[in-house]
């Protein structure tokens, strides 16, 4: 049996997120010295990158421009041993919460259309419209945030490791335990200092379809010091 891998499952490039300090390849490089061996990169996918008016092949266009931190990312991964796969956090228009869309690929993602000024149960339709799209209210009980309906969320973030955020992670977990929602933990990378605040652990995996497999299936567990 292999072993299992230690993987960050929420961090972010200052290729795309405004809000980070670190590019596509410093972001993997700090990870993988926290002790990673896979990173999901999971930048922000807001109403300002994705204007409304994004259509057709000028939003795929711009799908390409979202994932250029991953690519960066993916290519620094191959140099040091660091397996690195893409994912992403959306804000939609109508409010501030944010949510990580795992088991999406880009291909999937540039057939969905502009997801950023949907409402949520329309984001989660769209999700659910692919095969293993799974939708995770990111660090819901933040004080600026409201945490959402379950019933439109397959899962929370129940450890969100950023140093700079108090992310009342025991009101999240207690809240996903009520409902029986998946839980994950990232450790929500912008900065150097990030990386290992939050990990989890699970099998190895080839791509983001057979992570949010893994994840639904209970084989991803945070990692506990």
């Amino acid at each position: 049996m292999d072993r299992l891998w230690t993987i960050e499952t929420h961090a972010h490039s200052a290729e795309v997120s405004l809000c980070a300090k670190l590019y596509g390849a410093q972001t993997a490089r700090a990870v993988k010295n926290a002790g990673c061996d896979a990173m999901i990169l999971t930048d922000h996918y807001t109403p300002e990158f994705f204007p409304a008016d994004l259509k057709g092949t000028a939003y795929e266009a711009r799908v390409d421009d979202f994932f250029a931190g991953y690519r960066a990312a993916k290519a620094e991964g191959e140099i040091i041993g660091l397996a690195v796969f893409p994912a992403l956090e959306v804000r939609i228009a109508s409010g501030p919460e944010d949510y990580l869309i795992y088991g999406v690929t880009i291909e999937e993602l540039k057939t969905l259309g502009n997801l950023a000024h949907l409402t949520l149960p329309q984001l989660r339709q769209r999700v659910h419209a692919t095969p293993y799209g799974l939708l995770i209210q990111a660090h819901p009980f933040r004080e600026y945030l409201t945490c959402q309906d379950p019933a439109l969320l397959d899962g929370v973030e129940v450890c969100n490791g950023n140093p700079r955020h108090n992310s009342h992670n025991d009101r999240a977990h207690a809240f996903a335990q009520a409902h029986d929602l998946l839980m994950t933990a990232g450790s929500d990378v912008h900065e150097s200092m990030d990386p290992g605040g939050a990990l989890m652990t699970c099998p190895p995996f080839a791509d983001i379809r057979q992570f949010a497999r893994l994840l639904r299936s209970g084989s991803v567990q945070r990692k506990l010091d």
